[in-house]
């Protein structure tokens, strides 16, 4: 299967893995029963829904995150079946129709809309994209889960930490943010792909023990 995480961000590479493309949601705006997202061209596979990953506070004016997730797909990669229930599973697929008002004339599809509450919704596609299989290269899910001189120490579990634990405030801060939310995620929705389970938890561990060395020497 073809990898588009190399050049693409983890929500964008999902949209091309599922042949359509990203939508932001409108802000303030209530959620619909279904959604309409374009499909592009070569068309290889179709999402079944869009999941609305709502923000963590559920603060009305940040809009959620859509995010297309096939539900017979998600089934067989999870074993967390509450955060996308059975009854997904019977939903029709989606029939593409044509808007003839956009130039050029575009194809769409009409989703259903699952309202989601996650860790950190930010992280849900890349965790998506690799326990679905659509990505297994997980040297491009450590180049987003650590910075490249990072990566660059390893297996030097000491040195990879002690690098960490030098970075600017604001860079550090994300990373942990990240790898921390991407962990959480993966313990709420216990994907199968035990290898990339494997990575994250590793790739946490050196933001957490880079986090202790930073606040030793504060």
């Amino acid at each position: 299967m073809q990898s588009f995480l190399d050049n693409e961000n983890p929500l964008d590479a999902l949209c091309h893995h599922f042949s359509v493309a990203r939508v932001s949601f409108p802000p303030n705006t209530p959620l619909q029963p279904t959604f309409a997202m374009q499909l592009i061209t070569p068309v290889s596979r179709m999402p079944t829904h869009v999941l609305a990953v709502l923000p963590a506070d559920n603060n009305p004016n940040v809009p959620p995150l859509m995010v297309p997730v096939d539900a017979h797909l998600y089934h067989q990669s999870f074993d967390n079946v509450d955060f996308l229930p059975q009854g997904t599973l019977s939903a029709p697929p989606p029939v593409p129709y044509q808007v003839p008002s956009t130039q050029p004339p575009s194809m769409f599809i009409s989703l259903p809309v699952v309202p989601v509450n996650a860790p950190h919704g930010l992280s849900i596609p890349l965790l998506l994209l690799f326990a679905l299989g659509f990505e297994t290269d997980r040297n491009l899910a450590s180049r987003i889960l650590l910075p490249p001189e990072v990566i660059g120490e390893f297996p030097n579990a000491m040195e990879m930490c002690s690098i960490m634990s030098r970075l600017a405030e604001p860079q550090f801060e994300w990373y942990l943010r990240y790898n921390q939310g991407l962990w959480k995620n993966v313990l709420a929705l216990a994907p199968r792909n035990t290898a990339f389970v494997e990575l994250v938890q590793t790739t946490y561990k050196v933001v957490a023990d880079a986090r202790r060395l930073r606040l030793r020497r504060r």
